[in-house]
This record gives structure tokens, C-alpha cells and sequence, in this order.
């Protein structure tokens, strides 16, 4: 929804498309669809340049196994490794999530390196300079899985477009009180209040008690473990510093203030930005015939890809280093691979196209 008062939009996105003897969540469904979108449009290539159609199994064979390997690896690595040293059996868990495109792009090289050698017997480039054009559009797509997660989330905002996560904050407030979230009303007060040059709107929180007997210590146990200065940097709300601003209703319902949290939605901007590298990167293939420059197409990706993530950095929740320092984890995992891309883009060189 839009609000009136104060304009956001209130994400209310449950990231589970069905939950019943198998969930499946958005995310697992644009990943799926990335790679059957990607994997249509490389065997176009493949049937264009009359290069073998069998190939194309292995390739996505490779590719997936590349990625999801690599984009793991790549965030127990540089994201989170001391966690993992504590908790090696959780290294592999990829449905707890948790994965890293820094690494994919390093696997997934290694993974063309292999898939040359073993299947097309062809430079190791032909395949990346075909592939990345499948790998932009799918990043695309994982973002707006990220999106649907609520996670990887902004900087804090008052602009219009500004995200509130609605979903998830209902989660932190139902395992808070042990009540189901779907039974948590929230509603506009037409209030706010300004820490650090932001305004965070003020909404109402009905929390239906049940049978629960009203303790006031939920108040000041809710207050305490959501206050503004506590609460982690992607934290989507804070408590009111008042700990006794609460209300009983006659039917059992607690009523408290919260102040929302809205951010910069960097999940859209870096989809946006991918799919247009993909556009570009697909019209130099057809149209400029660019795969007869060997390592360009894909010095291209990799430039483009991590000057784009580089910038969307700024506006996104510090992750994995302190936030007194100048850059993210991402952004110093994005200067080599840029400069690696200007190297292969400036490198290439028309090849024979027998």
C-alpha cells in the first residue's frame, strides 16, 4: 500500500508462493526461471553459430552446479566465515540462504574452464562470451528473488519510493509475542518523529492477546529489545521509547506505537540495471556480432556487471565489514573484476570464424 500522510510503499510480500507439503518460494521460482530463460536463449546462439546442440545439457549442467557452488562458497568466504568455522555443517545449506555473485562469477569461469576442456575442446572465451548474456538476465531475476525475501535491503529513506517490509516485520513482532502474524493489524497514525535527519513514521500495532492475561512487561520487554539504538542496521522498525505507551482494548488486544524503518529498494535497482546490460550485451551479439571478438562480450559483462553493483553498494545496509569503513564487502570484491573485464573488453580481438 501508499500511504497518505507519509508516502512508502509497505511490502507485504509472504516469500513463500505455496507452503503446504512442499514450499516453493519466489525465490527458488525466479531462480528456476533464470535458468530456463538463459539456457532458451544460449542454445539460440548455439543453433545460429551451428555449433552442436548436445552440448547444451553439459553446459547447463556445468553452469548450475558452478553457480550455486561458487555463489555459497563466495559467501562463507568473504560474507560470514567465522560463522561457518563454527558451523561447517551448515557450509552447504543453500536453502538457508546466503549466496554471493561474486563467487558464482569466480566458479563459473572455473566451471567454463572445465566444460572447454572436457566437452567443446574450444578457448575457454567462446563459452563465457555466450553465457554471460544469460547470466545478466538471471541476475536480474535473483534480485527480484532477494526482493521477495525481503533481504539485502537499503539505506534508510524518505522518499516516496521508499520500501517498508511489512512482511518480515510482522515475523520480528509474532515471535516476539508467540502469536500468529497474519492475526497483527497495522495501522496509520498520521505521526512521525526525526532521529538523524530521517522521519520514521509512527503506526499502530494491535496485537490480539488471546487467552494471555495482559503482563505489563510485554511493553517494556517489546520496548526494550526493539529500541532505536539496539536494533540492527536493517532492522525495519523501532520501539517508542515510552514503555508504558500501550493501550487494552476490550477484546483482548494490545495496542503500541512502533515507528517504521522505510528504505532505498537497491533489490529493483540492481535487477533494472542487470536486465539493461543483458539488452545491451544481447543486441552487441545479433546485431554488432560481437562473439567474433574473442573475450569481448564478456569483458563487457564483467565490467558493466561490477560498475553497476559497485554504485548500488552506496545505498545498501553495510554488509559483512564495520560500517566506519569507506567501502562494502561487495564494492572491494568488484574493483578486480573490473578491471579485469576493461582488460578482456580492451583485449579482444576478431578471431576466425571457422
Amino acid at each position: 500500500m501508499i500511504s497518505d500522510f507519509f508516502l512508502y510503499i509497505s511490502w507485504n510480500v509472504d516469500p513463500a508462493l505455496y507452503d503446504g507439503f512442499i514450499t516453493l518460494r519466489y525465490y527458488s521460482l525466479f531462480f528456476a526461471i533464470s535458468f530456463l530463460l538463459g539456457f532458451s536463449i544460449v542454445k539460440k546462439m548455439f543453433i545460429h553459430e551451428n555449433a552442436p546442440i548436445e552440448w547444451m545439457d553439459k553446459l547447463l549442467m556445468y553452469s548450475v552446479i558452478g553457480t550455486i557452488l561458487g555463489a555459497r562458497l563466495g559467501h562463507v568466504i568473504f560474507y560470514d566465515p567465522t560463522y561457518y568455522l563454527e558451523n561447517i555443517s551448515e557450509v552447504f545449506m543453500v536453502w538457508k540462504g546466503g549466496l554471493a555473485s561474486h563467487g558464482a562469477a569466480i566458479a563459473l569461469i572455473i566451471a567454463m574452464w572445465i566444460f572447454s576442456k572436457k566437452v567443446t575442446k574450444k578457448h575457454t572465451l567462446w563459452s563465457l562470451d555466450r553465457l554471460v548474456i544469460a547470466v545478466a538476465l538471471a541476475a536480474g531475476f535473483i534480485r527480484i528473488g532477494n526482493l521477495m525475501n525481503s533481504e539485502i535491503v537499503g539505506i534508510k529513506t524518505n522518499n516516496e519510493m521508499g520500501f517498508f517490509y511489512e512482511y518480515k516485520a510482522k515475523g520480528q513482532i509474532s515471535g516476539f509475542f508467540n502469536i500468529d502474524k497474519d492475526k497483527i493489524k497495522f495501522d496509520e497514525t498520521n505521526s512521525d518523529t526525526l532521529i538523524d535527519n530521517i522521519y520514521f513514521p509512527k503506526i499502530s500495532v494491535t496485537i490480539p492477546l488471546g487467552n494471555q492475561k495482559m503482563n505489563p512487561y510485554y511493553s517494556e520487554a517489546f520496548s526494550n529489545a526493539f529500541d532505536y539504538k539496539s536494533i540492527e542496521s536493517d532492522a525495519d522498525f523501532f520501539s517508542s521509547p515510552n514503555k508504558n505507551d500501550f493501550s487494552i482494548t476490550s477484546l483482548n488486544e494490545m495496542v503500541l506505537p512502533i515507528y517504521i524503518i522505510t528504505r532505498i529498494p537497491t533489490q529493483l535497482y540492481e535487477a533494472i540495471s542487470y536486465w539493461i546490460i543483458f539488452s545491451f550485451l544481447f543486441w552487441a551479439y545479433w546485431k554488432k556480432k560481437w562473439y567474433l571478438y574473442r573475450g569481448r562480450l564478456f569483458g563487457i559483462f564483467l565490467t558493466l556487471h561490477f560498475v553497476a553493483r559497485f554504485f548500488v553498494e552506496f545505498f545498501k545496509e553495510h554488509q559483512a565489514l564495520s560500517n566506519s569503513s569507506a567501502l562494502t564487502m561487495g564494492q572491494y570484491l568488484s574493483i578486480p573484476l573490473v578491471l579485469v573485464g576493461i582488460i578482456f573488453w580492451i583485449k579482444s580481438k576478431k578471431i576466425d570464424t571457422d
